[in-house]
């Protein structure tokens, strides 16, 4: 699928930003080895997940490749554009002294050492481009190599996002924070087929215009309108929830008269004999 289809995600992406109040589209991001067609290769040199706020902030579909995916060698190692660098996964660089020496997120090498079994990391060499747009204008699909859909939004919000993921299947939606940012909500939905999500890396959150009471989703392109359809579902059955998702961020909840008499509610009792 090309641009030639405009946008095959436009009504999914529309029903996703209306259920759960979103601020801003969420972004297609798409693996490839083809040179896409239609769009222009960005004329910056930036940090993978500063791509995201292009597209985001500026409704701009692009793509990027090795030259200008290099602000970050931790980043464009894990999104499969170049080979790990010397003290990466010593983690003598991880551990080393910020700013010359490394970056002092974990106390020994060797502390890193175990962070590394729960990276997500595309293999060197089996990519060459990315592209990065809104998910309402965005032309590709998997056809073209592997995609995955981020979604910016409050913790709140999340809750629902996650729920849907499971209405259906049932299990849980993982989120894990310490890896990169890149790494768990791009690398790992692309690479296991599951939606996941993340508070943020440091670094995450220091050159991306993240809110803080954001956190992050990544769900694979095939796994979307699933979700979609089990969070407008899970929304029809319960208008409570839907009052809730609907309440101001920041603004805590208080529990109604109502509210309070349903969860006291003995329900079904189940037979046992």
């Amino acid at each position: 699928m090309t641009n030639e289809s405009k946008a095959p995600f436009k009504d999914l992406s529309d029903r996703l930003v209306k259920a759960l109040h979103l601020d801003t589209v969420p972004v297609g991001v798409l693996w490839t080895t083809r040179k896409p067609e239609g769009v222009q290769r960005i004329d910056r040199t930036l940090k993978g997940c500063m791509f995201l706020d292009v597209a985001r902030f500026e409704h701009k579909t692009f793509y990027a490749d090795t030259e200008n995916n290099r602000d970050c060698k931790n980043g464009s190692h894990y999104l499969g554009f170049t080979p790990p660098f010397e003290g990466q996964y010593s983690g003598d660089w991880p551990a080393g002294k910020f700013p010359d020496k490394g970056r002092s997120i974990v106390k020994t090498p060797v502390a890193f050492r175990r962070n590394i079994p729960h990276y997500h990391i595309v293999p060197s060499g089996t990519v060459k481009y990315m592209v990065f747009g809104p998910l309402d204008a965005f032309p590709f699909d998997n056809s073209w190599g592997g995609g995955v859909v981020n979604v910016f939004l409050s913790a709140k919000a999340g809750l629902f996002l996650a729920r849907a993921a499971d209405y259906e299947a049932g299990g849980a939606t993982e989120g894990t924070t310490g890896p990169s940012t890149c790494s768990m909500v791009m690398v790992k939905p692309l690479m296991t087929g599951k939606v996941s999500y993340t508070l943020g890396c440091f670094g995450f959150r220091q050159f991306v215009k993240i809110k803080p009471e954001e956190v992050i989703f990544g769900i694979p392109f095939e796994k979307l309108e699933n979700v979609v359809e089990n969070l407008e579902i899970l929304l029809d059955n319960r208008p409570d929830l839907v009052e809730l998702l609907s309440e101001p961020v920041g603004q805590a909840h208080t529990a109604t008269e109502r509210e309070i008499a349903v969860q006291r509610s003995p329900g079904a009792v189940m037979d046992l004999n």
